[in-house]
């Protein structure tokens, strides 16, 4: 990662790989990690995305009790079950949404070019990002994740989505979110966007197959005007 340098926007460390001609940059990846990892996580795959795309790693806001960041708390509760802090998740996608904002004021963004990229909890920021600011977006790509729980009544004039390119994969052995989850992504965008799904036979993690479908797909983004 020997052309990655650390931006510090909005008090926030924001990783940055220059696209390979600054002044032809075709697009914006921008990458949203998972609970308890961090910025240095996702940009790990910043090399097997085409070098002419610039490519962002945000930090998430908190701190998760094991170390790493995280977007939002987990709170386990006495059935067992995992239950969201949507409302920090919220506060979280405005946070991300500021960022994005400044870094196209600044001139690092340029409009319509961002393809939002979310692992599992980084998944659900973009998804909220997407319906607080679909403008912003040129393509969104979800990975292992799930939809806020009140994605739908969020969602308003669902017209806004039409056209926007999404992917979205998901293992069908994920014991950390599981496939059913991913399944309701996927009956949430096919019918209002240009949706391009896939499973796979892993757990919670990025596969050299997804990441093989993901190069496919990010090529047909770019090649639309």
């Amino acid at each position: 990662m020997n052309n990655i340098e650390q931006l510090d926007i909005n008090d926030r460390s924001v990783l940055h790989r220059p696209a390979r001609d600054l002044k032809q940059v075709r697009a914006t990846l921008v990458l949203l990690h998972g609970y308890g990892a961090d910025e240095y996580d996702l940009m790990g795959l910043a090399s097997y995305f085409d070098p002419d795309i610039q490519v962002l790693s945000i930090r998430g806001s908190g701190l998760t009790p094991y170390g790493g960041a995280s977007w939002f708390d987990i709170d386990m509760l006495s059935d067992g079950s995992l239950r969201f802090n949507i409302d920090q998740a919220k506060v979280s996608t405005l946070g991300v949404i500021d960022i994005l904002s400044k870094m196209q004021l600044d001139g690092i963004i340029q409009e319509k070019q961002i393809i939002l990229a979310g692992f599992s909890q980084g998944a659900t920021i973009s998804n909220l990002i997407s319906l607080q600011k679909p403008e912003l977006l040129r393509a969104l790509l979800i990975m292992s994740g799930r939809l806020p729980e009140d994605m739908v009544e969020l969602s308003g004039d669902t017209t806004r989505f039409n056209g926007l390119p999404v992917f979205a994969g998901h293992g069908t052995l994920d014991n950390v979110i599981p496939i059913e989850f991913g399944r309701q992504i996927v009956s949430f965008w096919d019918p209002i966007a240009d949706l391009e799904h896939h499973e796979y036979a892993m757990g919670h993690e990025i596969s050299q197959s997804e990441l093989e479908h993901i190069q496919a797909w990010l090529g047909q983004v770019l090649s639309r005007t």
